[in-house]
């Protein structure tokens, strides 16, 4: 009896090895061909995207330019406010300089018809600034939704703010400084991702080469930092049920703080840490407690600041009607107002369009891919997930549901964050919900289909399949911009 348990345990340890010590020869690359396919997708087609993109045109750049800088500035928690309550930052003359000029040409041009960026940069390189004054004054401008954000989520192009005004460069030179150095950071956090997930390698190039996710990473935004923290965070957690010995709580721990700041509806994720290898209380709580503490402090530090006065702007309705505080309280009186809100937003929009939207509808809701793209990168997508999860059947169906259940509550939380921010008192439907959303918890989604099906297509069609996406949904996210931006 003795004899058997031994040879269990040495087979028990001989997988778990296997499991996390890189292989050699052939078989290792099956582990970094994701890896090096995913790095060289990304680079190529978000540096092309960078390029292409004229400034401020990725979705709420303009704020989350402002917010990134402000921090490299030293605003940590902004603070400066005028009369109506609208937190800002002081930009220097030569920097609002060109900030100016794009944002007035992102507001007052776009909408006027036949347009193009070509004539708008020709006039910006060509345009002689007056002279300025010695000691000039810096310029008050609005944050304009970017408020509530951590630092977190913009940790690289902070650096790369930095190094601008170390170098004292203006403003389109600072901005694609910190668009590359986003695009640079991010894709080596999901290749971690990646190479910590080698049943799953395959699916997360192709969930990250998606076109709403490669833009997020390639403009200023906080999308980027958030995808890359959410695979990073699912691809530990599955890491632990695959190879027990690997599993490592407090680099888990770490992540799902890192998570939970990029992003609101990111505090979702830590339900994983609910159900782990070990499910010791210590285990759990190590994982839990410590993103929860961090969100929770953030929001009293921030205020959950989402610059409710541009909806008052937009609506006319009274500060009061996008309250959170206020809309809890009716919440409470009216328990089935949200499900209902909620039910209504996604009977007005559809989840064919949410869908259409995760997949990438890029800029300003004006950059469309060709008809034909979105059903193919779906279906590429899709053969991607059938990779079998060497895990015992209980243990499939715990992971499964586990995942599924947090890919609910993230979708709610959604809801529930733009329901609070963004839609006002009384309103019959939720506002403000964008299908690139929903792009966060394709990993965990992915999971679950997985660990459901359990069926493991050829690696070599997996590969194939990926590749395939990730080309496709570059060479379309070019392909649009081009058409949108430059018509050419």
């Amino acid at each position: 009896m003795d004899r058997c348990g031994s040879i269990r345990r040495r087979a028990v340890a001989i997988w778990e090895y296997r499991s996390t010590v890189p292989l050699s020869g052939a078989r290792s690359a099956a582990l970094i061909n994701p890896i090096t396919a995913f790095a060289a997708l990304s680079l190529l087609f978000g540096t092309l995207i960078i390029l292409a993109t004229p400034p401020l045109r990725g979705p709420d750049e303009t704020a989350h330019f402002l917010r990134a800088y402000g921090i490299a500035l030293g605003d940590i928690v902004p603070s400066t406010g005028d009369a109506q309550s609208r937190k800002s930052i002081f930009l220097s003359p030569q920097l609002y300089e060109g900030f100016e000029f794009f944002e007035s040409v992102r507001v007052k041009e776009k909408g006027t018809g036949w347009f193009g960026y070509g004539p708008v940069f020709q006039t910006y390189f060509s345009h002689q600034s007056a002279p300025i004054d010695s000691d000039p004054p810096t310029v008050f401008v609005p944050y304009g939704g970017s408020e509530g954000y951590s630092p977190v989520a913009y940790l690289p192009q902070v650096a790369a703010a930095l190094a601008a005004r170390a170098l004292d460069l203006d403003f389109v030179a600072t901005l694609y400084l910190m668009r590359f150095a986003g695009l640079a950071a991010m894709t080596a956090v999901i290749a971690y991702a990646i190479a910590i997930s080698p049943q799953l390698a395959w699916t997360f190039v192709a969930i990250a080469m998606l076109p709403a996710a490669l833009y997020g990473r390639s403009v200023v935004s906080a999308d980027g930092s958030a995808l890359a923290a959410a695979m990073l965070v699912a691809a530990l957690w599955l890491r632990g049920f695959l190879s027990p010995h690997g599993h490592r709580p407090g680099q888990l721990s770490f992540w799902m703080m890192f998570s939970a700041l990029t992003k609101p509806t990111n505090l979702a994720f830590v339900l994983l840490g609910l159900m782990l290898p070990a499910r010791r209380w210590p285990a759990v709580v190590l994982a839990t407690l410590p993103a929860i503490g961090v969100a929770l402090f953030w929001t009293v530090q921030s205020g959950a600041d989402s610059g409710a006065w541009r909806m008052v702007e937009i609506t006319g309705q009274d500060a009061s009607a996008f309250d959170p505080l206020v809309k809890l309280s009716h919440w409470i009186n009216y328990p089935l107002h949200f499900p209902a809100a909620v039910i209504g937003a996604i009977h007005a929009k559809g989840v064919g369009e949410l869908w259409r939207q995760g997949i990438g509808v890029l800029g300003l809701f004006d950059t469309v891919l060709q008809d034909w793209v979105y059903p193919t990168v779906s279906v590429l997508l899709l053969g991607t997930l059938f990779a079998r999860l060497p895990l015992a059947p209980a243990t499939r169906g715990k992971v499964a549901t586990t995942a599924a259940i947090v890919a609910f509550a993230y979708a709610v939380s959604i809801y529930l964050v733009c329901y609070l921010s963004f839609t006002p008192l009384g309103a019959n439907i939720v506002w403000g919900v964008q299908g690139r959303y929903f792009v966060l918890c394709l990993p965990v989604v992915a999971i679950a289909v997985a660990s459901v099906v359990n069926l493991n297509l050829d690696e070599r069609l997996r590969a194939a399949l990926a590749s395939s996406a990730g080309v496709l949904s570059g060479s379309a996210s070019i392909d649009a911009i081009v058409k949108a931006d430059w018509h050419i």
